[in-house]
């Protein structure tokens, strides 16, 4: 697929050459045809004319007399020489130039592609006009043909991940149970009982154990290889916590409520 992208390339740039060269072709036959008429002008000869040939005469120059419709659209009969390499033919259609001040004074010119130079030239425009277009859209496929032919980056596919059946559990990371929530109608744990203080911690008015004095060394380390010795722990004192009463059975209405009983403290 490049390599035709190359030749696309290739022949448009030739047939823009080429046409270019065409055009430029055409351009000098004109000139040429008008440079030709020109000098014929000059000597009081018109045309070119379309004639047949009525007669030949093997001269040097040959002699032909030919018959031709002038500009003005009349019949016209004129004796002349014939110049080329070869000399035509009685019945022969040939080029013909004639006097404008005598009609009977004819040139007949039989050299191939001289006297049809505005045909020449003609043909030569549209050729060229025909090679520019063919070799720009030649040029032109082939530069969009690289330019849109690069191919984006791939995306990257998202995973597919595998659908469940109704029924089933699905796929994945298995399902966790929630925990059990409270029974409806018993009550909750009790917490801490409005109006006792928490446990203290630091006591009250004993100071923080004291730190290293400024100047004194610290302790040694213990050397490497050596076990650690045991730490100890403070005795600390077991306080039992206490719980508020449970509310028991309700009396029934209009008898007195038995009195409440505390745990020791």
């Amino acid at each position: 697929m490049k390599a035709l992208k190359i030749l696309g390339i290739v022949f448009g740039i030739l047939l823009l050459l080429t046409g270019g060269g065409l055009l430029a072709g055409s351009v000098l036959a004109s000139k040429g045809e008008g440079a030709f008429e020109q000098e014929l002008a000059k000597s009081g000869y018109t045309g070119p004319v379309e004639g047949t040939v009525k007669s030949v005469e093997q001269t040097s120059p040959v002699i032909v007399t030919v018959t031709y419709t002038d500009k003005q659209g009349k019949t016209q009969t004129g004796q002349g020489a014939a110049s080329g390499a070869a000399p035509p033919k009685v019945g022969d259609k040939v080029s013909t130039y004639y006097s404008t001040s005598d009609p009977s004074q004819i040139l007949v010119v039989n050299v191939p592609g001289l006297a049809n130079l505005s045909g020449v030239a003609a043909t030569l425009r549209i050729s060229g006009i025909i090679c520019l277009i063919a070799g720009g859209v030649l040029l032109l496929a082939g530069i969009l043909g690289f330019v849109l032919g690069k191919k984006p980056a791939a995306v990257a596919a998202a995973p597919v991940y595998p659908t469940s059946i109704p029924g089933q559990q699905p796929g994945g990371y298995p399902m966790q149970p929630y925990p059990p929530q409270q029974p409806p109608g018993q009550p909750y744990p009790p917490q801490q009982p409005p109006g006792q203080p928490y446990p203290p911690q630091q006591p009250p008015g004993q100071p923080y154990p004291p730190q290293q004095p400024p100047g004194q060394p610290y302790p040694p380390q213990q050397p490497p290889g050596q076990p650690y010795p045991p730490q100890q722990y403070p005795p600390q004192e077991y306080r039992p916590q206490q719980y508020p009463p449970q509310p028991g059975p309700q009396p029934p209405p209009g008898q007195p409520k038995p009195p409440q009983q505390y745990p020791p403290i």
